[in-house]
C-alpha cells in the first residue's frame, strides 16, 4: 500500500505531494445496485478521492419491540446501509476515501443527520443549545431542536455511535486501507463556525463549560475580579453576553474582558469537542474541517423553513462575520488537533452575486464574492472540501452553467487550496422521509444538477470536471511543489475580533470607551486583502499568538491593527522580532494595556523610540488598512516591489517553484474579446480571453535561456452568456489559439 502523510497543508504520497481531487458521494441517498458505476465513472473523471458522510440516524436501528439501539453497516434492513460494501467498492477501484462519520452531518438531512433521540424534540432528558435570548436552537430543514454538545446524555449517545462506527471504518484506514483522512462534525457544531457569537452556548451544560473554562483561565474569583472590576462571590455568577444594541458593550476596560472570554470561550467548544470526538473515534489519521467561509451566513432556499428557526441578527451587525470568523475560529492554535479545510458556498464569484436574489453584474467592482473565495483558501493552505457542483435550486441557479463552478473551483486553488471536492458529484434520488424529509418538496434529486445524473446521465456539467481533474491529475504533483511568494503577513489578534464582534459602530450606544473599537477583521483585514489583490500582492492571514519569531522574520513584513490592549506576551513577541529582523507595519491605537488590563506600555515604548526600531517598524496613527494610499505607502516603505501586474479586468496569481511558473487568471469582463497582458518576474504573457474566461497556463522560464509554455487549461465556454471565446495565449514565440475550452501538454 501506499505511504500517505500530510504536512504543509498538503497531502504526500510515498513523499511526493498529492493533489486532493475529491467527489461527495451520498450512498446513503443512492441504491446499492448503483454504487460501482457511479465509482466508475467517478474514476473515469479523474477523481482519486471519494468523500462521503456516514449519517449517525441513517444506520441506527431501533428494535420494534424493545426498542434497544443497534447499527446496521451490512444493509440487512436497508441496502442503502451497507456501508461495509461501499467500503470495499471504493477500494477495489483504488480510489482514496475521506470519511466523515459525524456525528452531526448536515447534508440537508433531518436533524442533520442526528437520530431523534438526541435531539430534545423527542427525547426531553437532554438539554437544547440555547441562544442569547434563552431561545432554543432549532434545526431549519425539519423544525427540531438540536442537542446541546456538553449534555451528558448527548455526549454519551454519540460516544457509542463513534465507537461503533469506527470499528467499520478501522480496517480500511491507511496504511492498511484507503481511507486517508477523516472530518468530524460539519463546519465546526452545527454548521456554526461563521456565525454570531450570541448564537450558541447559552444553555445550562454549557454555561457550566463556561463557568469551568472561567476557573481554569483565572485561577481564582480574586483574580477575576481584579481584572474585570467586578465583585463576583463565585464563577457560577457569571453571565454570558447578551446582545443589547440599545446597551453599550462595556463601560469600562475591564468589562470588555467579558467579550474576550466569550470568545475565547467559544473557540474553546469547537476545539474541545473536536478532541473529544476524535479520542472516541480511535483513529489516528489526519483529521481535516471544513469551515464556513469568512463570509455572511448563507440564506438557503430550505422549503416550508420556519421562521422561529432561523438566528435573527439585526442588520447592522451582519458586516462583522469576520470578526466573528475570527473571534472563534482558532485556526493557526488549532493544528496539534485538525488541518484547515474550507467550504466554499460564498455565491458566485465570477459576477459577484452574493446570493439568490442578487442579479449577476456587468462591472463586478471590486468583487466581495471572489475576495471571499481568495480570503477563505488564503486563510490556510488546506483542501476545499465543498465547492458547490449543481446545488441550482437549493443554492444558486447559476451553479448548473459549468463555468460557475469551474471558475470558483480554480479560484480557490488560485487563493491556496491543496485539493477540491466536487460537492456532490452525482446526483442521487433514493432515500426515505426518516433521512431527509425536507428537500424532494423543492427538487426530486439531491442536488437538482450533478455532474452524473440520478440515472448516470453525464454532459456538460461531467466534462468540464474531467477537464479540471485531468490537468491537476497530470500537473497536480509538480504544481504542489510551487508556493506564492508572500509580500506580507496580516496578523489576527483575536482578543480583539472577540470584542469587535459586538461592536457595530464606533459610537454611543454601541461603544462609550474613550479608545477605538479594537478592530482585526471587519475594516481592516477584509480591506486590506481586497488592496492586496487589486494590487497583485500576496498576502498570509495568521493568528498573532501562534506566530513564532522565526516565522515573522521568514515573512518580507507583517502588520498588525493595534487597540488600547495587547497582550503582554504578544507585546514582548513583536518586539522580539523586530529585534530578530522582522520588519512591522503597524497602524491604530499604541497599546496601554495587558490581557488583564494593567498598565503594559512595552510595545508603544518601543515603537516611539526610533533608536530601537532601527528603520524596521513603520507605524501609523490611524487605521492605514482601510486606505489603499495608506496601505501601499507603507508597503512600499518596508521595501515591497511588485512582481506580478495585469491589466484591469484580470486578476493573476502566480505560483514559483525554480524554473517553473503557474499562472492562474480570472478574466471578469462580460461579452465580446477582450486583450490582456501579465507580467511577472520579468516575462510577459498576452491573452486575447471572451467572457469570464478562467484558466491556468505552466510557464517554464528559467533564468538563463528561453522560456516556454508546458502546458494550459482553459474554459472558453460561458454557457450561462451563451458565448464560445477564441483564447489567444502569447508567451515569446510561442502562440497558441484555443476554441472554447481546452487543455494541452508537453508544449
Amino acid at each position: 500500500m501506499p505511504r500517505f502523510s500530510y504536512r504543509d497543508g498538503r497531502f504526500y504520497k510515498d513523499d511526493e505531494p498529492f493533489f486532493f481531487l475529491g467527489a461527495e458521494y451520498q450512498y446513503y441517498r443512492d441504491k446499492r445496485s448503483n454504487w460501482a458505476a457511479r465509482l466508475d465513472q467517478l474514476k473515469a473523471a479523474n477523481v482519486n478521492v471519494v468523500c462521503f458522510y456516514t449519517p449517525w440516524r441513517h444506520h441506527i436501528v431501533h428494535d420494534p419491540v424493545t426498542g434497544a439501539i443497534s447499527y446496521d453497516f451490512d444493509g440487512t434492513t436497508l441496502d442503502s446501509r451497507d456501508l461495509k460494501t461501499f467500503l470495499r467498492l471504493i477500494q477495489e477501484r483504488g480510489l482514496y476515501m475521506l470519511a466523515k462519520p459525524g456525528p452531526f452531518v448536515h447534508s440537508e438531512l433531518n436533524i442533520g443527520g442526528l437520530p431523534d433521540i438526541t435531539s430534545p424534540s423527542f427525547n426531553p432528558g437532554i438539554e437544547p443549545v440555547r441562544i442569547h435570548d434563552g431561545n432554543p436552537l432549532f434545526w431549519e430543514y425539519d423544525y427540531t431542536l438540536m442537542p446541546s454538545p456538553y449534555d451528558q446524555a448527548f455526549d454519551d449517545l454519540a460516544k457509542e455511535w463513534l465507537i461503533a462506527v469506527g470499528n467499520i471504518l478501522r480496517p480500511y484506514a491507511a496504511p492498511n486501507g484507503n481511507i486517508i483522512a477523516l472530518q468530524l462534525l460539519d463546519e465546526t457544531i452545527y454548521c456554526s463556525s461563521n456565525d454570531a457569537p450570541w448564537h450558541f452556548g447559552y444553555d445550562a451544560p454549557d454555561v457550566r463549560a463556561f463557568h469551568q473554562f472561567l476557573a481554569e483561565k483565572y485561577g481564582s474569583v480574586e483574580k477575576y475580579n481584579a481584572a474585570h472590576g467586578s465583585e463576583i462571590k463565585s464563577f457560577s455568577f457569571v453571565k454570558p453576553p447578551v446582545l443589547d444594541p440599545k446597551t453599550p458593550v462595556a463601560r469600562t476596560r475591564g468589562q470588555t474582558l467579558d467579550l474576550v472570554d466569550w470568545g475565547e470561550f467559544q473557540w474553546r467548544i469547537r476545539r474541545d469537542i473536536y478532541v473529544r470526538y476524535i479520542e472516541y473515534l480511535n483513529i489516528d489519521l489526519p483529521y481535516l474541517t471544513n469551515y464556513a467561509g469568512i463570509t455572511p451566513p448563507i440564506d438557503e432556499n430550505v422549503p416550508d423553513k420556519q421562521e422561529s428557526s432561523t438566528k435573527n441578527t439585526p442588520h447592522e451587525y451582519i458586516k462583522l462575520y469576520p470578526e466573528w470568523w475570527f473571534a472563534h475560529n482558532r485556526i493557526d492554535q488549532d493544528l496539534d488537533v485538525y488541518e484547515y479545510g474550507m467550504i466554499s458556498w460564498l455565491g458566485v464569484a465570477a459576477y459577484n452575486v452574493p446570493d439568490a436574489s442578487t442579479p449577476p453584474k456587468d462591472d463586478v467592482g471590486d468583487n466581495d464574492v471572489f475576495n471571499r473565495y481568495i480570503n477563505t483558501s488564503r486563510r490556510r493552505r488546506g483542501i476545499n472540501i465543498e465547492e458547490n457542483w449543481g446545488f441550482a435550486t437549493l443554492y444558486h441557479p447559476m451553479s448548473k452553467y459549468p463555468m460557475i463552478p469551474f471558475f470558483q473551483t480554480l479560484a480557490c486553488v488560485a487563493g491556496g487550496c491543496t485539493g477540491y471536492v466536487v460537492f456532490t458529484a452525482v446526483s442521487h434520488g433514493y432515500w426515505l422521509d426518516d433521512l431527509d424529509r425536507t428537500t424532494q418538496k423543492q427538487y426530486r434529486t439531491f442536488p437538482s444538477d450533478a455532474p452524473i445524473g440520478e440515472n448516470g446521465e453525464t454532459g456538460a456539467l461531467y466534462d468540464s470536471m474531467s477537464s479540471l481533474n485531468q490537468w491537476f491529475a497530470k500537473e497536480g504533483a509538480n504544481f504542489l511543489k510551487a508556493e506564492l511568494d508572500m509580500d506580507v503577513c496580516l496578523m489576527v489578534v483575536p482578543e480583539y475580533a472577540a470584542i469587535s464582534s459586538w461592536v457595530p459602530e464606533d459610537r454611543d450606544p454601541y461603544w462609550v470607551l474613550p479608545h477605538a473599537v479594537p478592530r482585526t477583521g471587519y475594516n481592516v483585514i477584509e480591506p486590506a486583502t481586497m488592496i492586496c489583490n487589486n494590487n497583485g500582492i500576496n498576502y498570509a492571514i495568521r493568528e498573532l499568538p501562534a506566530l513564532s519569531i522565526e516565522e515573522m522574520v521568514d515573512y518580507p513584513a507583517i502588520t498588525v491593527h493595534l487597540g488600547f490592549f495587547l497582550p503582554k506576551a504578544d507585546q514582548q513577541k513583536l518586539i522580539d522580532a523586530v529585534k530578530a529582523g522582522a520588519t512591522l507595519i503597524a497602524g491604530g491605537e499604541l497599546p496601554a494595556f495587558d490581557e488583564n488590563m494593567k498598565p503594559c506600555t512595552l510595545l508603544a515604548d518601543f515603537i516611539t523610540n526610533p533608536g530601537e526600531t532601527k528603520g524596521r517598524v513603520f507605524y501609523s496613527t490611524g487605521n492605514i488598512f482601510n486606505n489603499e494610499r495608506a496601505f501601499l505607502g507603507n508597503l512600499t516603505l518596508a521595501g515591497w516591489e511588485k512582481r506580478v501586474d495585469y491589466d484591469d479586468g484580470i486578476k493573476v496569481f502566480v505560483y514559483r517553484h525554480e524554473a517553473d511558473y503557474y499562472l492562474f487568471f480570472f478574466n471578469f469582463d462580460r461579452h465580446g474579446s477582450h486583450d490582456k497582458t501579465v507580467t511577472f518576474y520579468g516575462h510577459r504573457l498576452d491573452l486575447t480571453v471572451g467572457s469570464k474566461t478562467c484558466g491556468i497556463v505552466h510557464v517554464n522560464a528559467p533564468k538563463d535561456g528561453k522560456g516556454r509554455l508546458v502546458s494550459y487549461l482553459v474554459k472558453g465556454v460561458n454557457e450561462y452568456e451563451m458565448e464560445t471565446a477564441e483564447v489567444v495565449l502569447k508567451f515569446e514565440d510561442q502562440r497558441h489559439i484555443i476554441h472554447g475550452d481546452n487543455s494541452a501538454y508537453d508544449l
